[in-house]
């Protein structure tokens, strides 16, 4: 699933891996001037921080199952857990979804796609979240994975929006269209109401990735930038990087709220860092990924409680 690169904070150039693993780009400074550092304490009721699985039976994952995953994730604290359901570029001929009555087929998903599997989440209080890696083209495949999304029951919908889209304003306005309105479809027909939010995640510096972020907020709910830390800056200034990425998104045309994301699967940051990520990403914030057990000791960590964050002048949660 996701690999994937940011904005370059202090760096010159630096190589970033795609959320899905497909391409390498170039990350050059961004053009953002860093805004003028705030600290303003803000105290929210509940917090909804996110973990974000790849396969349920990935080789070596802490849980094998999504019912002792879920009991895992509420132990620890979780509010949201983001589950893949498919992937537009992995072999989606062999595994297209469809449909048969209250019935799906996801293929090789279909773990993903049993509403008794889900219920494993709700049954802990943890909202499940569907999210796909997307591309152009196959427009009707990929809004089935939405579609599906809705009708076995997940709380919203992630779309990964990465190289393939880089400069392509008519493509993005294709598929983001598509996807709004087969959510308009879903709630019509009384598979979802309004509280199904569609988000997309990105790139923390979509400026040098030529990504229309405000045509992505004509249509999505949410913007989920991938803020990994880890795979290309500096973890001594965290508090920095996602205030620029903050602005770079509002500059670009983001009005809607900013939920950013943070990458653990190369055990750079330990759980101090962790938290220090979230208490200035704000109470939507989530970590990718949860993977083996050694990785997962310091997730195990994080206050996954914590109701107490820290905005800068451009966040928007």
């Amino acid at each position: 699933m996701i690999k994937t690169k940011l904005y370059a904070l202090l760096a010159a150039a630096i190589f970033l891996s795609a959320c899905g693993g497909q391409s390498e780009a170039e990350v050059k400074t961004p053009k953002t001037p860093l805004p003028t550092p705030i600290q303003e304490i803000t105290e929210v009721s509940e917090n909804k921080l996110g973990a974000w699985l790849w396969y349920i039976d990935e080789q070596g994952l802490v849980k094998g199952d999504h019912k002792s995953m879920a009991n895992y994730l509420a132990e620890m604290g979780v509010k949201r857990v983001f589950i893949k359901i498919h992937d537009i570029n992995y072999a989606y001929q062999d595994n297209t979804i469809s449909f048969d009555g209250d019935n799906v087929n996801c293929g090789i998903w279909q773990d993903a796609c049993q509403p008794s599997n889900l219920q494993f989440y709700k049954d802990q209080g943890i909202e499940p979240w569907a999210w796909t890696y997307n591309d152009i083209g196959q427009t009707q495949e990929q809004t089935d994975m939405l579609y599906a999304a809705a009708k076995v029951g997940y709380s919203g919908y992630v779309m990964d929006i990465e190289s393939e889209f880089d400069g392509k304003k008519s493509e993005l306005e294709t598929i983001m269209k598509a996807h709004r309105e087969k959510i308009d479809q879903a709630v019509n027909e009384g598979l979802i109401d309004n509280s199904f939010l569609l988000g997309v995640t990105t790139w923390g510096n979509p400026v040098d990735h030529s990504m229309a972020i405000d045509i992505i907020d004509n249509y999505a709910d949410l913007h989920m930038p991938q803020t990994y830390v880890e795979k290309w800056g500096t973890e001594n200034d965290i508090k920095g990087t996602i205030a620029i990425g903050d602005c770079e998104y509002r500059n670009l045309g983001a009005t809607k709220p900013i939920w950013h994301i943070v990458s653990h699967e190369d055990a750079i940051l330990d759980s101090n860092k962790l938290n220090e990520f979230i208490e200035y990403a704000g109470p939507n914030a989530s970590i990718w990924r949860i993977a083996s057990a050694a990785l997962a000791s310091d997730i195990e960590k994080v206050n996954w409680q914590t109701l107490t964050y820290k905005k800068n002048d451009c966040s928007q949660w």
